[in-house]
């Protein structure tokens, strides 16, 4: 993996890429004295703490899945983890190399959860494509047309083109990207030149309700974003009104009930942040309320069969952190 492209990534982003934290990270063997309350003990299957991972709902399986990431040795993971509402689940230790950074989408039509891309340490970064059918992973063969080498991108299910939509991120030689590409299970097209400006650290979730994919914020050439894009299926438009802060590594997730995209946490000012904002008709608004600890590069993805909202996990102040939270519609309830 190459340096950073700034100072200021640099800073914020030494903890997301295994090189170090803000301060040194509690030992692991006391992780659960320090980081989950007395009546939320740890069941005997969990994930460890993890960080640049990544977390959609999978249909086929009726669970939402967990995949990659770096763990509390600070070294790439490649399990695929499954949590059904009250017990988490191994799925997959083999396939795709480990990873973190990487972009992962489920097709709801093809019923394949997609990977693309990622890096496993400072060296090597990836620009593979691998689909996980329910029961074994398989690599795709894609050709040399394609997004190429990149990490920190975004990826969502494009239900009306039926194509896993992908954008942004960064490639092998720092530059930060502004491609728009589309995965129909067979090939990797280049659909649209003019978009968003070049970023990674973004994220794109699908507004059902209004058939858009939504895009906010991220790492741009001259620092922290805080836009918000609609894609209607042709173009990308920039969404006017009033948006969160400029930030990178958040999270979001689109509660099909009650129709809000949530998002939470990231990097605002070279800090970690714990605030929550909804997208509803258009409009943000912030959440006032107990919630998760500040904290970046974790995973959300939205349950649609329990209509909840998970976030798992990422970097907090005092490091890696392995609780799991909910969002109901209207507030955060620790799980674990």
């Amino acid at each position: 993996m190459r340096k950073p492209s700034s100072l200021a990534y640099l800073c914020c982003f030494v903890c997301l890429l295994g090189c170090g934290a803000p301060q040194e990270e509690p030992d692991s063997s006391a992780f659960a004295q320090e980081h989950v309350t007395d009546s939320l003990a740890l069941p005997t299957l969990h994930p460890p703490p993890l960080s640049s991972h990544v977390m959609v709902y999978h249909h086929g399986v009726g669970m939402v899945v967990m995949f990659g990431g770096s763990d509390p040795n600070r070294e790439p993971s490649n399990t695929l983890w499954g949590w059904n509402g009250s017990d988490w689940q191994i799925l997959s230790t083999d396939g795709p190399a480990p990873r973190l950074h990487t972009g992962m989408a489920y097709d709801d039509q093809r019923n394949r959860l997609v990977i693309y891309g990622g890096i496993k340490n400072r060296e090597e970064s990836f620009s593979d494509t691998w689909e996980w059918d329910g029961n074994r992973w398989e690599q795709q063969a894609v050709g040399a047309e394609g997004p190429g080498v990149r990490d920190h991108h975004a990826m969502v299910f494009e239900p009306n083109m039926g194509v896993v939509l992908l954008f942004g991120g960064q490639d092998e030689n720092d530059a930060y990207l502004p491609e728009t590409w589309a995965w129909d299970g067979a090939v990797w097209r280049q659909i649209v030149e003019e978009g968003p400006e070049p970023r990674s650290t973004h994220r794109l979730s699908y507004d059902d309700h209004r058939e858009r994919v939504i895009l906010f914020g991220g790492w741009g050439q001259d620092g922290l974003l805080g836009d918000t894009w609609e894609w209607d299926g042709r173009r990308w438009t920039v969404s006017a009104g009033f948006n969160p802060s400029p930030r990178g590594a958040a999270r979001t997730a689109y509660a099909q009930e009650p129709g809000q995209l949530v998002l939470f946490g990231g990097l605002v000012d070279s800090d970690v942040n714990g605030e929550t904002w909804v997208r509803e008709q258009g409009r943000w608004r912030e959440v006032d309320g107990v919630g998760p600890t500040p904290r970046n590069v974790h995973a959300m993805a939205y349950d649609p069969l329990r209509q909840r909202v998970v976030l798992y996990g990422g970097i907090g102040a005092e490091g890696r952190l392995a609780d799991l939270w909910e969002w109901d519609g209207a507030q955060w309830i620790q799980i674990q």
